[in-house]
């Protein structure tokens, strides 16, 4: 038996003024993208060749330029082409979020998904696994006959379920099961930070979904959260269920109904995870706190969802602010060619310079002076390995330390602070571009606070200005008590 696989991953937010480019993805291929997949052993192991095209990972960006996708496209689908006649199957991991520009639907996962299907017919099986803070559909769900996304946000899960879902992809292959998932759309928009599984109401949710797996007769269940930084019809929650067989499908059916039901029942208990609080109030209780490190995410600006990093509005207010003697890091801010300036002085060296690219009032350059600290790697954790995305220089402007970077990267782990040759225990309060604070650095926080700052990835999903998505939408739209009034 033979199996295709492919990955495409982008998270692409409209209030980012600047469109992603080819070379802000990073591309893998042959045995370096089946190593990246996480899953070759475990098709190696069932007796499937494996036939790998492209892992295209673009992280968090602006809306994508179409050429980029013309590009991922043409690493996908000639080697669909090429070995139609004899693949067994097609396994994909699909972020569910990535938009791009003057592309019909705008989707570049359900784009790539309806040409696969053109080609290999109706009965070939496809499988998708999925982070759950991208899109799904009814017509995805008819389109594959697997799907299933992490559980668990902060994401501690997501390898584990790429491999679930290839399993599962595996047995209906095998077994020839005519199936596909139920979807059940759920009129929730909200980001992540108002939706993590260590707290009601997603714990309550994924307790359901497990529940809902025991029943005879259902493959697997799922709650895909959606991507609030869009505008597209695509944008909402929903319940997918993949029934074992067809004659379960009324059952998946009834099953993602009784989900989606429960969810919408449940939306106005979600709230924005930990200590989230305005700015103002965020750095007075930070720098109030009796104890070290306290995390504060710049949520405004939040790599992880989007925002490029470059936002100089928490250092703006952080060196007006009464901190107490305390020592400060902030990491960082995407500024490349102020990066590049930085990194001809030597360690030691003083330098006086501006930091921000004036791209909007978020990103207004701040003229400061220091004392180079050191110069270092940005890095990434793929498959929980260092990889270097950028260079990095550490500067002292005195109790506050500046990492300037030339890539947009969240500082989510450990690892991260060490390839900038920089010691988290030094620092009193360290701000962060990114929401919701990641495990890693959950474990060595004193305390964290979200601070909600502006930026585009603004909080605040109710306040805005929606174009195309369906209407009414909670929280955009508060008083509407039917979950399917506007499907």
């Amino acid at each position: 038996m033979k199996v295709l696989i492919g990955s495409a991953t982008h998270e692409s937010n409209m209030f980012t003024q600047i469109l992603t480019e080819k070379e802000d993805f990073h591309y893998f291929f042959g045995d370096e993208m089946i190593e990246k997949m996480g899953c070759g052993d475990i098709f190696a192991r069932e007796g499937i060749e494996v036939i790998p095209t492209v892992e295209a990972d673009g992280g968090s960006r602006g809306y994508i330029r179409r050429d980029v996708y013309e590009y991922i496209r043409s690493q996908i689908i000639p080697k669909v082409e090429e070995h139609k006649d004899e693949l067994d199957g097609v396994y994909l991991f699909l972020h569910g979020a990535s938009h791009v520009v003057d592309l019909p639907g705008d989707s570049m996962e359900h784009a790539l998904v309806e040409e696969i299907r053109a080609i290999v017919g109706p009965d070939m099986p496809i499988g998708i696994s999925m982070d759950p803070h991208g899109n799904v559909s009814a017509r995805l769900c008819e389109l594959a006959n697997v799907i299933r996304c992490y559980r668990e946000s902060p994401h501690t899960d997501a390898a584990e379920t790429v491999r679930h879902t290839a399993e599962l992809f595996i047995r209906v292959m095998k077994e020839g099961r005519k199936i596909h998932p139920a979807f059940a759309p759920v009129p929730i928009l909200i980001g992540g930070e108002r939706c993590v599984s260590f707290e009601e109401p997603l714990c309550l949710i994924n307790e359901k979904l497990n529940e809902a797996e025991k029943i005879p007769g259902i493959l697997s269940a799922s709650y895909h959260v959606g991507f609030a930084w869009a505008d597209s019809p695509l944008c909402t929650a929903g319940v997918v269920v993949v029934p074992e067989s067809g004659e379960y499908a009324g059952l998946a059916q009834k099953v993602a109904d009784e989900l989606a039901d429960f969810a919408f029942s449940k939306r106005f208990d979600f709230h924005f995870t930990g200590n989230a609080m305005p700015a103002g109030e965020a750095w007075e209780k930070a720098y109030s706190f009796d104890g070290a490190p306290v995390f504060v995410s710049d949520s405004g600006d939040n790599v992880t969802a989007g925002s490029l990093g470059f936002n100089t509005v928490a250092l703006r207010q952080i060196l007006n602010a009464d901190r107490k003697g305390k020592r400060t890091l902030i990491a960082s801010i995407f500024d490349k060619p102020c990066c590049e300036y930085l990194a001809r002085f030597p360690v030691g060296a003083q330098v006086e310079f501006s930091v921000g690219t004036g791209i909007d009032a978020d990103a207004e350059p701040v003229a400061v002076k220091g004392v180079i600290k050191a110069r270092g790697d940005i890095v990434d954790l793929f498959g929980g390995s260092p990889a270097r995305m950028g260079g990095g220089v550490l500067v002292s402007l005195g109790d506050v330390d500046l990492i300037v970077a030339d890539d947009n990267t969240s500082f989510m782990h450990v690892e991260q602070f060490e390839a900038m040759h920089t010691d988290y225990r030094d620092y009193d309060v360290i701000v962060i571009k990114q929401g919701y604070l990641f495990p890693g650095l959950k474990e060595v926080a004193a305390y964290s606070i979200m601070a909600l700052t502006p930026g585009a990835t603004d909080q605040l999903t109710e306040n805005f200005d929606y174009k195309t998505i369906h209407r009414p939408m909670f929280p955009v739209d508060k008083n509407f008590d039917n979950r399917l009034e506007n499907y």
